[in-house]
């Protein structure tokens, strides 16, 4: 009786906030549209061209088994860190150069691949899935805050916080690890197990192995990488739209503001501004906005930077809803990654703190509100440095691998 009220509410609430957001839009039929061009706006000359190079490089390299190769090379620095495959330092670097939401679509294509278990895919997800250098260094720091050194700060919390968060999630368990304790779920050949397949030869296996599997000429492979990737952008450019609409009818409906009253009652314990927390709660929405906000608010900067660094680890609940469509029918378990993206932000804006004292003490001086300089980045100029950090992100990866082979050699001989 209560899994069919339970799943009664889970059918009527969804229904109910469809046909508010409905409503509101016929009220406010003009400034949705203006909303809605605002956030295509920002779908098309900066998400796009920053997400699309990662996504076809990523694409490609799995068809032609680079990342097996690199799975069997890096499994034994991942397995004893994170406790997932080789296969999830791929998923991390890529993610950490672009930014959301390529850590979860590379866990689902992976888990969906068979590749890894949805266990495993719940711990990747824990610290693969994070902002980009050119996001918090370029659009925040610079273009909204106007401060190098803050973007600094906002980079080594995040990633720090990403990091211990998924040494943390180490330790997650669910019914696949029992299930599987003397038997892991294997791709055709079997290198991702950490006892076995280890070495340059077992590498070069894999690799052969997952090319004849996936077959398709170069040709194919790279059209197919092109289509499934505008495919996948076009529906991360819908849900930037959507919540662009609902944000700015929350504000004006000032539900926005009453939230954050609500919330500054248990906050004042910690006293944070009204100011702030106002913008905080707008951020939990979608983080671009919240950081707008943020550096909006007439507050120390350390304050400012702690707040946009809870949002970005927090990610915004329109990444969640990328995730959440490009993570569905993986077994990915969406309230847990939910609770891990609460707690990354969490983690990234008390990290931030003794950071900001050490490496940007101006930070601490009386609460101000500079107006950084405009700059407008063009679509050409994203592009090009978003294809530039996908060749240092696999440059990263060539890096480990050749570390961890040679760590592996020096280990075998002194056996």
């Amino acid at each position: 009786m209560k899994k069919q009220n339970s799943g009664k509410w889970k059918t009527t609430i969804p229904g109910l906030i469809s046909f508010a957001l409905l409503t509101a839009i016929l009220i406010f039929p003009m400034e949705s549209y203006q909303s809605a061009l605002a956030g295509l706006n920002i779908f098309l000359q900066s998400v796009f061209p920053a997400l699309l190079p990662f996504f076809i490089v990523s694409e490609i390299m799995t068809g032609l088994g680079v990342v097996d190769f690199l799975s069997v090379l890096l499994n034994p620095i991942m397995r004893p860190l994170f406790r997932c495959p080789g296969s999830s330092s791929f998923i991390w670097i890529m993610s950490m150069m672009s930014g959301y939401p390529t850590g979860a679509r590379l866990t689902a294509m992976f888990c969906k691949e068979k590749r890894i278990t949805a266990c495993e895919a719940q711990r990747i997800l824990s610290f693969c899935s994070t902002s980009g250098p050119l996001f918090m260094i370029g659009a925040v720091a610079i273009g909204m805050m106007g401060t190098k050194e803050g973007g600094l700060v906002l980079l080594i919390s995040h990633y720090l916080s990403a990091f211990l968060l998924g040494l943390c999630f180490r330790s997650y368990r669910c019914r696949e690890d029992s299930f599987q304790k003397h038997k892991r779920l294997r791709v055709k050949h079997h290198f991702n197990d950490p006892g076995e397949g280890r070495g340059l030869r077992f590498a070069l296996s894999a690799l052969d192995d997952a090319r004849r599997k996936d077959g398709r000429p170069v040709g194919q492979l790279m059209g197919d990488a092109v289509r499934n990737s505008v495919n996948t952008l076009l529906v991360v450019g819908g849900f930037i739209i959507l919540f662009s609409v609902a944000i700015d009818l929350l504000m004006r409906l000032q539900i926005i503001d009453r939230m954050a009253s609500l919330a500054a009652i248990p906050m004042k314990l910690f006293s944070i501004e009204p100011s702030l927390l106002r913008a905080i709660t707008g951020g939990l929405f979608e983080v671009t906005t919240g950081s707008k906000l943020v550096s909006k608010t007439a507050v120390t900067m350390q304050a400012k930077i702690a707040g946009v660094s809870f949002l970005i680890g927090w990610s915004g609940l329109s990444i969640h809803a990328q995730s959440a469509s490009l993570l569905s029918g993986t077994g990915v378990n969406i309230s847990i990654y939910t609770f891990g993206k609460l707690l990354h932000g969490i983690l990234a804006a008390v990290i931030s703190l003794p950071l900001t004292r050490l490496l940007y003490p101006e930070a601490l001086e009386a609460a101000t509100y500079t107006f950084p300089p405009t700059s407008s980045i063009r679509w050409k100029d994203v592009f090009l440095r978003s294809t530039h950090l996908s060749i240092i992100a696999l440059l990263t990866l060539t890096l480990l691998a050749v570390l961890s082979y040679a760590w592996l050699r020096i280990r075998k001989r002194s056996l």
